[in-house]
């Protein structure tokens, strides 16, 4: 089979720059079990906040998108009376923004009216949010509204700089670090009055910043990091200096507690995270315990959560990726690095016209690969260059990040949506050849149409999933076709307390475009007729939420879901098939151990019965002919009390899982199953025709990045 490796996509995400849970980890004991509610919001530089659960091994939920000149510089949870969870964040405006978890757009911009807010801090009751403004400005805002209503509080007295940082201690006092070296006191019961200033070390060459307040609820304790590469904690009564450490090389940028206040880490320019320990009862002494090398460049956030059976250490900056480890164990705890890719890809291929099409925030690109080229080592190099050139690029008008996009199986048509709207694009080669022509096509109804999911169907008609998961049709050669498949009623009163945990996050047509599947994040998979525009039903609920779906060549549904199970469904009666209820729960085990979630699938051209599979570091097959072979179990051996004669053994035998055995089915010919890690990591991957494969890849090492930090001095581990 020939594969074509393709690297030449140039996707490239952006910083991180603001992590936060949506549970505050002091609120819980190391006792109590992790909340079904557990999601972690990771803000990026181009304006998206990507909402992950931990639950899954990390899955990538959904993503409310930003725009052009939007950034995410803070983000802050709160919880509703009804268990409600409302997300905010700011970034380099004077307004704060509230976002709809269930469209992923605002849901209300308020307006500070204070200055640009540089930093934000919710109370710990979730009824108060706080924010640090570059004028000097400390406002508050009143939460107790409900969703969507926030209401200014008073602002309290006017610091003399910009306020970096900021942190709740207690009720009724507000802990600020400030760009003149300080770090201030406000006492909201006092009139907002400041009644403490703290005064870190001053650099000689340059004004000394404080980048990073934490406030240690249990032992009353304030630390600090400052652009010295100083972490310091003060006393938090008497807003006296404690103990100081200069272990960093360059600046402090974020601190991290866990919930018990025993525990600190801090993080910054110079890529090592160090954590530090308290040596007393009272938390009045600290040691620094051990540090750590986890990123190549700047560390710029750090999130921890802890609970019983849970301990996560996340942090995430100018590298791109999040990175993974456990707080309890933070020394010699193993860490994991998530790969760049994203989980629902950004990547696809059109096989018929050899297409691939790339879209990120407000670009679209296009590539026309040539076919497969027989040559020796000396012309490798020659007919990869030539074997691909870039045939179109085009550029939104609007300013919204692009939410998804789509082209047609013959390559004529291309779809881009953001939340608020979809375009639909003829491309047509020029007179040369060599480019394609790009033409936006007259369609008023999807001006103000916005899409989370985009399919093309039948003769270039479309399928489009509306921010509010309503299923929608419409046909571009036909104006006024909009129009909307009534789904099943909703007799379900329960309000989510997560907004997006039942959106229609998957869709796939069938081969003959008649039936349409959609999944949503509950698990739910249910059947629309493309033909009579109407619900036919709902198939099994799987466990776990789909990650990938497709239709067989035959008519058959396979999905796979976060727990990496692979389940195919019979459309027509709504069940599943025999070789989903003979082989869904004994995939081998090398499948089924795998971490990085499945992002694709899609079917040989040539054996209509084999389903590739593939995620960020993994590539396999199933034959869904062929049965997956099963290791045999000795038969236990009893004594007369029916008593095994060796428990060590027995136990042995309950304990042991059902693995794959290379061999495969000997007796029918047929491999069940193969898999490999030599590509990675991979934006998408999909066939070109018989035995021809397409693999894009964007290697770490390829992403543009400014120089890191660089000291002369060892860097202490």
């Amino acid at each position: 089979m020939n594969v074509h490796r393709c690297r030449f996509v140039d996707y490239t995400p952006h910083s991180i720059t603001a992590l936060r849970f949506s549970i505050d980890p002091g609120s819980l004991s190391p006792s109590d079990p992790v909340p079904k509610n557990l999601r972690l919001a990771v803000g990026r530089s181009n304006g998206d906040i990507e909402i992950w659960n931990p639950r899954w091994s990390w899955l990538h939920e959904t993503t409310l998108r930003g725009g052009v000149g939007r950034s995410i510089e803070g983000l802050a949870w709160s919880t509703w009376d009804d268990g409600t969870l409302r997300l905010f964040s700011v970034g380099g405006s004077t307004a704060i923004t509230e976002w709809d978890l269930k469209t992923g757009t605002p849901l209300v911009h308020h307006e500070a009216h204070c200055g640009v807010i540089w930093s934000m801090a919710v109370s710990d009751d979730g009824q108060s949010l706080a924010v640090g403004c570059d004028n000097g400005n400390v406002a508050i805002i009143d939460l107790s509204g409900g969703p969507g209503v926030l209401e200014q509080g008073k602002i309290v007295q006017r610091a003399t700089s910009r306020v970096m940082s900021l942190a709740w201690k207690g009720a009724n006092q507000l802990v600020g670090g400030c760009s003149d070296a300080r770090i201030r006191i406000w006492d909201l019961e006092d009139g907002g009055r400041i009644v403490g200033t703290m005064r870190i070390d001053k650099n000689k060459r340059e004004e000394a910043m404080v980048w990073s307040v934490l406030v240690l609820r249990k032992a009353r304790i304030i630390v600090t990091g400052d652009s010295t590469g100083s972490v310091k904690f003060w006393d938090g009564q008497n807003f006296t200096l404690l103990q100081t450490f200069k272990v960093h090389e360059a600046d402090v940028l974020c601190l991290a507690s866990d919930g018990r206040g025993e525990s600190v880490f801090s993080a910054g320019v110079d890529r090592k995270i160090v954590c530090y320990k308290t040596v007393d009862n009272v938390g009045k002494k600290w040691t620094n315990s051990c540090s750590r090398l986890l990123h190549g460049h700047d560390v710029r956030a750090m999130a921890v959560f802890e609970a019983k059976d849970a301990s996560f250490l996340v942090s995430g900056g100018v590298e791109r990726t999040l990175v993974v480890t456990t707080a309890r164990n933070f020394m010699d705890g193993m860490f994991r690095k998530i790969p760049i890719t994203r989980h629902r890809p950004c990547v696809m291929v059109a096989p018929e016209p050899r297409l691939v099409v790339m879209w990120i925030d407000q670009t679209v690109k296009i590539w026309k690969v040539d076919e497969y080229i027989e040559g020796g080592d000396e012309g490798a190099e020659e007919n990869e260059e030539k074997g691909k050139r870039l045939v179109a690029k085009l550029r939104l008008a609007n300013e919204e990040n692009i939410s998804t996009a789509q082209i047609s199986r013959d390559g004529s048509l291309l779809a881009v949506s953001t939340l608020s709207g979809t375009k639909v694009f003829s491309l047509e080669p020029d007179s040369t050849g060599m480019k394609l022509e790009v033409t936006k096509m007259d369609a008023p109804e999807l001006e103000a149409q916005g899409a989370s999911v985009v399919q093309f169907y039948g003769h270039n008609q479309l399928v489009l999933v509306s921010p509010e998961s309503e299923v929608l049709t419409y046909n571009p050669s036909e104006p006024s076709s909009l129009e909307e498949i009534e789904g099943p009623e909703d007799d379900s009163d329960k309000k989510l307390a997560i907004g997006h945990s039942d959106n229609i996050i998957l869709a796939s047509c069938s081969p003959d475009d008649k039936v349409l599947a959609v999944a949503r994040q509950s698990g739910i998979i249910q059947i629309y007729s493309l033909q009579q525009q109407e619900y036919l039903g709902s198939l099994p609920k799987v466990t776990g939420p789909p990650t990938a779906m497709a239709f067989s060549p035959i008519g058959t549904l396979v999905v796979a879901t976060a727990e990496i199970r692979v389940v195919e469904f019979d459309v027509e009666k709504l069940v599943m098939t025999k070789w989903s209820k003979r082989n869904s729960d004994i995939l081998p085990q090398e499948l089924v151990n795998l971490v990085d979630k499945c992002c694709g699938v899609f079917f040989d051209s040539v054996n209509s019965s084999r389903a590739w599979l593939w995620g960020a570091n993994w590539l396999c097959f199933i034959d869904l002919s062929a049965n997956i072979p099963t290791e045999r179990m000795p038969k236990r051996k009893l004594d007369r009390l029916g008593v095994p004669t060796d428990p060590d053994e027995d136990a042995a035998r309950h304990d042991r899982r059902i693995t794959y055995t290379s061999n495969g089915n000997e007796s029918s010919g047929v491999r069940p199953f193969w898999i490999t890690h030599k590509y990675r990591p991979m934006l998408v991957v999909d066939t070109f025709g018989p035995d021809e494969l397409v693999v894009v890849e964007r290697p770490p090492f390829n992403l543009p990045l400014p120089p890191a930090f660089w000291s002369n001095h060892k860097i202490r581990m």
